[in-house]
């Protein structure tokens, strides 16, 4: 859970970005899809990243919601959020942003396509309310603390943030049917 503090340093990492990567220069994944009934990843998308990153389906934020109908064809846009707290410090953010169209088709009910974004970031927040999390004797333990001991967690859990980020990949591509491109 993000800590709420007037004031609070704040070191901000997106997933992909970090050495050695899966998906080295990318700071999201990004999945195209064009083919039948492209709204159902609306659907499934919350069901996906609520089983894998195992945070209820309630706390999930769905943001930036639109859904606009113009004569036969839908336009829509989400972002969902979810926040996966790691400790008391710490915490790994995911984002799937989706884009799409679909129209009336005979066969399939709907037709379209669909980009989806994927993306993460770990984030840790060390408050600094206090007259003590101000001073200097503090803020040299604060340092020791987080280069010596705290490091060897936060490498942790940012590769469980790329491995959060690729098995909800796979599991949107493996729900689309999409084929990788050769």
């Amino acid at each position: 859970m993000p800590i709420f503090a007037r004031t609070k340093l704040v070191i901000h990492e997106d997933c992909l970005e970090v050495p050695g990567s899966p998906f080295p220069g990318k700071k999201f994944l990004t999945l195209e899809y064009s083919g039948p009934n492209p709204q159902a990843a609306y659907y499934q998308a919350k069901k996906i990243l609520s089983q894998i990153t195992k945070v209820p389906e309630g706390e999930i934020i769905e943001r930036d919601f639109t859904w606009n109908k113009t004569g036969e064809e839908e336009n829509f846009s989400v972002s969902f959020d979810v926040i996966k707290d790691m400790d008391r410090f710490s915490f790994i953010q995911i984002t799937i942003s989706m884009k799409g169209k679909a129209k009336p088709s005979k066969e399939v009910g709907k037709e379209g396509s669909l980009t989806i974004n994927i993306d993460g970031i770990l984030r840790t927040e060390y408050p600094q309310d206090t007259l003590w999390q101000r001073s200097l004797l503090y803020e040299l333990f604060r340092t020791f603390y987080h280069k010596f001991i705290y490091e060897e967690s936060r490498k942790k859990y940012k590769q469980e943030c790329v491995n959060l980020i690729n098995q909800i990949y796979s599991s949107l591509k493996e729900f689309l049917n999409v084929l990788p491109r050769r």
